[in-house]
């Protein structure tokens, strides 16, 4: 199922003393989750928080938002899940939210021969590291264009894996 709001990141600490908060962004660059200009304090769209101002600060983002104008507003807000309405987030032609992927089966784009089901997906630096698993077996596999020949999210991730990956006889 699709989800219309996805988990965006999530408020970590207060900074200063004028409401503004530090968030952990779970977008795939700084710049993607600023440039959203509305999160949500649950996952139906229900509890609104419009951003005034955000900036990058390291690793974190410094976020000022409507109504949220001393610390103590703002320390209520502590440790609670950001989400984001999907339409509002943007994406590169040809990319996909992982929540949409998440569960797909894994099939050989050349055999047809199903993997397994995608389960996780972690960033190591260089690139997304699927995590495959199949019964008792669980794979790691490089997400680089070299290897996914094309991703549907109603039909499946079509791969064309190297040679020994996904082997019986490593």
């Amino acid at each position: 199922m699709i989800k219309q709001y996805l988990e965006a990141g999530r408020i970590v600490n207060t900074h200063g003393l004028s409401g503004e908060v530090k968030v952990e962004h779970w977008c795939d660059s700084a710049e993607t989750a600023l440039a959203i200009k509305q999160f949500f304090l649950d996952d139906r769209g229900i509890e609104a928080l419009d951003v005034v101002n955000s900036r990058q600060q390291g690793t974190l983002l410094l976020i000022s938002f409507d109504k949220i104008d001393h610390v103590d507003k703002a320390m209520a807000l502590k440790n609670k899940t950001l989400y984001a309405d999907r339409k509002n987030i943007p994406i590169p032609d040809g990319a996909v939210f992982i929540s949409d992927i998440l569960g797909l089966e894994v099939i050989d784009a050349a055999t047809g021969k199903i993997y397994g089901k995608l389960t996780d997906v972690f960033n190591k630096g260089a690139n997304d590291v699927y995590e495959i698993k199949s019964g008792e077996k669980t794979y790691l596999f490089p997400a680089v264009k070299e290897f996914i020949a094309k991703i549907d999210t109603s039909a499946g991730i079509f791969i064309s894996p190297p040679k020994g990956i996904f082997d019986s006889e490593i």
